[in-house]
C-alpha cells in the first residue's frame, strides 16, 4: 500500500505523517518539551525496532546542566526489565545514529 498524502493549498501533496509530526511538534513545544524528547517519542519504533518498542516505551527525557540526556523508559512487564537493561548500550547507539549526535547519555528503567 502506498504512502498516504494530504493535499494542502500551498504545498501540494504532503505526507500525512510529516503533517501530523509538524503539528505535534508545535503543540509539544508550547508544553515546553524538548525537540529531542518529542522526536524520540514520535519515532520510537523506527529508532529502536519493533521488538524493543513492544517491551518498553519512552516516558521522558531529562537534560542536566552539561546537556547530557537521561531517557526514562517504562517496561510493559517487570520481567522485560532485565532484557532492556542488557539492551541499553544498543538503544543509546541507535538513538545516536538517528540524531547524528549523542543525544542520550544514559537510560533509566521504570517498572
Amino acid at each position: 500500500m502506498g504512502d498516504m498524502y494530504l493535499l494542502t493549498k500551498r504545498r501540494g501533496c504532503r505526507n500525512i505523517r510529516s503533517a501530523v509530526e509538524s503539528f505535534v511538534l508545535q503543540k509539544c513545544e508550547a508544553w515546553r518539551l524538548s525537540r529531542t524528547e518529542i522526536r524520540i517519542m514520535l519515532n520510537w519504533r523506527d529508532i529502536v525496532g519493533a521488538r524493543i518498542a513492544e517491551l518498553a516505551r519512552p516516558d521522558k527525557v531529562v537534560f542536566s546542566k552539561d546537556n547530557s540526556g537521561i531517557l526514562y523508559l517504562s517496561v510493559t512487564h517487570g520481567g522485560h526489565a532485565m532484557f532492556i537493561q542488557y539492551a541499553i548500550p544498543g538503544i543509546i547507539e541507535k538513538i545516536s545514529v538517528y540524531f547524528g549526535f549523542k543525544a542520550i547519555s544514559s537510560i533509566k528503567i521504570r517498572q
